[in-house]
């Protein structure tokens, strides 16, 4: 049995709906490119340094596929990092 990913760098700003429940962050959807993902799971969270401040990468699944998120506190902007598909 054979498994292929595909891995694709996006970059590019989103726009996600979540919310806080027992101080967690729970993420419902995000869109891009004019289409709506409905986040089915959440996978992993990994904080990294950027100068003073902190980025949060959220990896979920939405569909069959996975994508990585990432938060800027300091401007308040989410990206689409990657998306894997396969």
């Amino acid at each position: 049995m054979q498994f292929s990913t595909a891995v694709e760098e996006i970059n590019e700003p989103i726009k996600v709906l979540a919310s806080f429940d027992a101080g967690r962050l729970r993420l419902h959807t995000f869109l891009w490119n004019d289409r709506i993902y409905k986040v089915d799971r959440f996978n992993l969270l990994h904080i990294s340094k950027d100068g003073a401040g902190q980025r949060y990468h959220y990896c979920v699944s939405s569909a069959g596929n996975d994508y990585q998120l990432r938060f800027n506190p300091i401007d308040l902007e989410w990206r689409l990092e990657k998306v894997c598909t396969g």
